[in-house]
């Protein structure tokens, strides 16, 4: 046995030294891939061999350093292992061999379709499937998260891609690439059977149960299948936004189910959040949000702890011990008075500490209660509710309380002798903050000034006494404060400081919620009243226009005296600016409009200025730059159903550059987009009347030379110049000489 195993033990080293070969060289793959095989699942093979055969494989088939291609060749060699592997019954082999057959599927699927007569291919694989199908339902845990994400590679192959060829992946593999005649793949009968997998992965949040691993595992596997196969989308988002696990846990009476529901509640909550991001202008945008909302309602409204339906009668002795004061929430309800707080001999020399001159309650379980372990959140609620509840008389009875125990001290304080005292200074005018306790004795003297700052010891504790606090010496009041002065900022520091607060504030700009519809604000819009997602993109405008002219000139100059170059903080708030619109231009073309109308305002004022006063010199105008940057940016994404966002986004331009009227020019010359390039130009013509001839001339450029456009682009030469097409010239109508 002793040499069974020192064999083993070699036998695994040699086969170490392999992998190592080939993760540094793919092209040995190949070769060991063969070498490998015969070894593995050779009778004689003991388990830990069959082991390592199926970790390798599955990281063979998920390896970025083998090419697509030569992947499918190796598949084809490795089905009947795989199909041996299958018939072992330790969980981490089958794990591993589902792994490289959820990985090699695709491949034996495309190989298939172009080789239509390698009938034994397919129906190896067409074995292997149904072997770990079978596993679906009965396999050990682990197993079964192996076959779910076999199924949904399955459902994603066997079911239809997109129609559009532009946005067909040439590497994805679906039913779309299957040719109608094809001898060996049925089309209709591997989507029936997708869709019937896809059932039974659904029915997991139907049946009641809360199994948590299965359903964690299905819900990360959806979101693929939300995004790749519009198909099957509604029938999954459906689903989920009808589960509700909190629904289900709410119900039970078990600790452990109430927690996994929680962290089942969490999980789909995050699905949703990722699914309405990544299709904000989708059908199901709001539903989701809705139904994201409801399991944050259902959550606040859910504890994880049982709850008990047995509760234990209060006795007699009960009701005579245990005092409860009910306290009115309103003027009208009878209020009744709380017992006086007890009496305390307060003295400066009598170790009287903080603790005991603000207790309140005669209980000394209560009084030596350590706040401090209370978690924050909890002390947090507690206060708030105190706080929403008491009763107005009863705070002012506690605070004179308070009060009159504080002027007692003062009072004891007076009567110390001079050499034990030093001396109290002068009240300031400023020290008028005292006010006397309501019904207390006017002859007691207010607290001398500095009676409001403590002395802390390194050696204490929480037993700060109140002499301290009354025996604060003349010198420490009089003493001046003299702030040390700040070094200054390099430039360098300026800018990684700037920096960090722009991370900081487009990080906050991101998370706000999505601005509902709303009426215009009109001139109220200038000034951000409700920080919202607006009012943060009209601070960082104004911020890249005129808030930081200062600090960038003093930028520049130090630049030009070291030779160095250093990048505006405008420059910075600008590019951030633009790649913050770039993320998702659809939904934040207002934050455009608003940045870029502060630009122009900006070069406005600049121009003036400098006809203003000679010594001025105007900085370079940025309008025009981002405009056409921005434009350059949006284009090559414009779709003809972005007609609308589109046309908006142009009336609401103060000025259009001559480079996005070549932008527009190059829309109509696209086949796909060229009715939006025209709808643009017409609406320029005419709601635009400062860019119309420009608009005009290159219309007419394009009815000349360009033969595929002509048709729409006379359409707006019939209307504005006629007579280059062949057509009398409109007389214009009274009144509008002066439009064109």
């Amino acid at each position: 046995m002793a040499e069974g195993d020192v064999a083993v033990k070699d036998k695994i080293a040699q086969l170490n030294q392999a992998r190592s070969l080939v993760l540094q060289d793919s092209k040995f793959y190949p070769d060991i891939l063969k070498g490998i095989l015969p070894v593995i699942v050779a009778p004689s093979s003991v388990i830990e061999l069959r082991r390592w055969g199926a970790e390798f494989l599955a990281e063979t088939f998920s390896s970025p350093l083998l090419t697509a291609q030569k992947k499918q060749e190796l598949a084809l060699t490795c089905l009947g292992p795989l199909m041996t592997l299958l018939n072992e019954l330790e969980t981490g082999i089958l794990k591993n061999v589902i792994q490289c057959s959820s990985s090699i599927y695709p491949l034996i699927f495309r190989y298939i379709c172009h080789n239509k007569t390698d009938v034994g291919i397919w129906q190896q694989m067409v074995a292997i499937k149904s072997k770990i199908l079978s596993m679906l339902d009965t396999g050990a845990e682990g197993v079964r998260l192996a076959c779910i994400k076999f199924v949904q590679r399955i459902i994603l192959v066997q079911t239809p891609g997109a129609s559009d060829p532009r946005l067909v992946d040439k590497s994805e593999v679906s039913l779309t690439i299957v040719p109608l005649n094809h001898p060996i793949l049925n089309i209709h009968a591997l989507e029936a059977e997708a869709h019937g997998l896809l059932d039974r992965l659904l029915n997991v949040f139907q049946d009641g149960k809360l199994d948590a691993p299965i359903i964690t595992a299905i819900l990360n596997s959806l979101p693929a299948l939300v995004k790749g196969r519009a198909a099957i989308s509604n029938k999954i988002l459906n689903v989920l936004m009808a589960y509700n696990p909190i629904a289900i846990a709410a119900k039970s009476t078990v600790f452990k189910e109430r927690f996994i529901a929680r962290s089942l509640e969490k999980t789909l909550r995050m699905i949703l959040t990722h699914l309405a991001r990544a299709s904000s202008q989708g059908p199901h945008a709001t539903k989701i949000q809705q139904q994201i909302q409801r399991l944050l309602q259902a959550k606040s409204e859910f504890s994880i702890e049982v709850p008990k339906s047995n509760k234990r009668v209060m006795t007699a002795s009960d009701t005579d011990s245990v005092k409860r004061t009910k306290y009115a929430r309103n003027d009208e309800a009878e209020y009744t008075p709380t017992p006086p707080p007890p009496a305390i001999q307060v003295h400066p020399s009598n170790g009287t500490t903080y603790k005991t001159l603000f207790t309140l309650t005669g209980d000394q379980a209560l009084s030596n209660f350590d706040v401090s372990q209370l978690p924050i959140d909890m002390a947090a609620q507690i206060t708030l509710a105190t706080m929403f509840s008491v009763n107005q008389e009863a705070l002012e009875a506690s605070v004179a309380a308070v009060r009159q125990r504080l002027a007692t001290l003062v009072a004891a304080a007076a009567k110390i002798p001079a050499a034990s005292q030093p001396q109290a200074p002068q009240l300031d005018d400023d020290d008028d903050d005292y006010i006397p306790a309501e019904g207390g004795s006017t002859a007691a003297p207010p607290p001398r000034a500095g009676a409001d700052r403590v002395v802390y010891s390194e050696d204490s504790d929480d037993s700060y006494e109140v002499k301290d606090l009354i025996q604060t010496t003349a010198e420490s009041k009089a003493a001046a404060m003299d702030l040390v002065k700040m070094p200054d900022l390099s430039p360098v520091q300026v800018q990684e400081a700037c920096e960090g607060t722009l991370d900081r504030m487009f990080e906050t700009i991101t998370t706000l919620d999505k601005p509902g519809k709303k009426e215009r604000a009109g001139f109220g819009r200038l000034a951000p009243a409700s920080w919202d997602r607006d009012s943060w993109i009209t601070v960082l405008s104004r911020l890249s226009t005129r808030g930081l002219s200062g600090i960038d000139a003093d930028i520049q100059a130090v630049a030009t005296e070291n030779r160095m170059h250093y990048e505006t903080l405008s420059s910075q708030i600008r590019q951030k600016l633009y790649l913050y619109i770039m993320g998702d231009f659809r939904t934040r073309m207002d934050a455009a409009v608003s940045w870029l109308n502060e630009e122009w305002y900006n070069d406005k004022l600049q121009a003036l200025a400098a006809r203003q006063d000679e010594d001025i010199t105007p900085l370079e105008p940025q309008y025009a730059k981002w405009m056409a940057k921005v434009m350059d940016g949006i284009f090559p994404y414009l779709e003809t159903t972005d007609r609308n966002i589109f046309l908006r986004f142009l009336s609401e331009l103060p000025a259009i550059p001559a480079a996005v009227l070549g932008n527009i020019r190059g829309l109509c010359l696209d086949p796909e987009r060229s009715n939006l390039g025209f709808l643009a130009f017409q609406y320029l013509c005419m709601l635009k009347p400062p860019v119309r001839q420009e608009v005009l001339d290159i219309v007419e450029e394009l009815w000349h030379n360009h033969n595929d456009v002509k048709n729409s682009a006379r359409k707006l030469l019939v209307k504005f110049r006629p007579h280059i097409v062949g057509l009398p010239a409109k007389e214009p109508a009274a009144g509008a000489a002066g439009v064109s």
